[in-house]
């Protein structure tokens, strides 16, 4: 079954354009993050784009398989987050009773 889509001619190029401009942008902060929680947002956002940009292929070719590929993306890119969370608590936790014993005398 193939669907048309109106206004596709010129709408799913400016969707494409517009995503590779924020990619642009996260890519950007992804480098110049001052730190790690900030690289993994912009990692995560980035995991987003691309799961947007899955979807946008699956428009041009008309293959849902495609889409396939974006839920198993953005199925990866929960657990990565996820998992980064919980190790940056246990970090966190850890620094605060480092800093704890040293304010007492």
């Amino acid at each position: 079954m193939i669907v048309e889509l109106a206004g596709a001619a010129w709408v799913l190029p400016v969707a494409a354009l517009l995503l590779v401009a924020s990619a642009l942008l996260i890519l950007y902060r992804l480098l110049r993050g001052p730190g790690h929680p900030d690289r993994v947002v912009a990692l995560d956002a980035l995991t987003l784009v691309a799961v947007a940009s899955m979807a946008l292929a699956a428009l041009f070719r008309a293959q849902a398989v495609l889409l396939d590929v974006a839920v198993l993306l953005a199925l990866m890119s929960l657990i990565g987050t996820t998992a980064f969370a919980f190790l940056f608590r246990e970090e966190s936790a850890e620094h605060e009773a480092r800093n704890e014993k040293e304010k007492k005398p």
